[in-house]
């Protein structure tokens, strides 16, 4: 009885030291960025570019297999690094719209809420890190609040910064997208490197609160 105890007691140890140990690799081990985001973000630039030039690409058949592959990853917990959040973010902001009477919708606008959702938690690593260059470079602040107007916008036909531009099929001009201006302020706005809201009426015509 005595061994079997001891025995039960050295296993215990055992587990309890690898645990340990593993924690304690986790904390040292810097994870690597996700390639293959690194790779569908970088081709996700390439064809916009080439489209830009030629407009003779299929943005949205590259585009759905990209959202495809990022939501087979997060289901696999392999979006983990800042950037592979920060370019997951930007593959799933590029969802499908369409126009549905007269009104631009979206085909998936939960995307939009997931990829702030993502940018969002990309910067919270970050600031944890104290890694203020990326941030900067990356400009996060500004992506957090893009993806959250892009959301708002596809969901309820309004924006909560000023990101967000729509076209006036009537006029022929791109407006500011409505903004519900009781949803933030200024302060606000700047933290998310967003123009004042007077600055931005001052420079574009607003389209009306649905």
């Amino acid at each position: 009885m005595k061994h079997f105890i001891f025995e039960s007691f050295s296993i215990i140890l055992l587990v309890s030291s690898i645990s340990c140990s593993n924690i304690l690799k986790e904390q040292i081990t810097e994870k690597e960025d996700n390639l293959l985001i690194k790779e569908m973000y970088q081709k996700d630039i390439e064809i916009r570019e080439l489209d830009a030039k030629s407009d003779t690409v299929n943005l949205e058949e590259c585009d759905k297999k990209h959202r495809e592959q990022i939501f087979q990853l997060l289901a696999e917990n392999k979006v983990v690094t800042p950037k592979d959040k920060i370019r997951a973010a930007w593959i799933l902001q590029h969802t499908a719209a369409k126009i549905c009477n007269g009104e631009l919708t979206s085909l998936s606008p939960e995307n939009f809420l997931l990829a702030y959702k993502l940018s969002t938690d990309a910067l919270l690593q970050l600031e944890q890190k104290n890694d203020t260059a990326t941030i900067r470079t990356e400009n996060i602040p500004r992506i957090i609040a893009l993806n959250y107007d892009r959301y708002l916008l596809f969901t309820f036909g309004y924006q909560k910064f000023g990101t967000q531009f729509v076209f006036d099929d009537k006029t022929g001009e791109m407006l500011l997208a409505a903004i519900d201006t009781t949803l933030t302020n200024d302060e606000e706005r700047k933290k998310h490197n967003v123009e004042p809201l007077y600055i931005l009426l001052t420079k574009y015509k607003m389209k009306p609160m649905p």
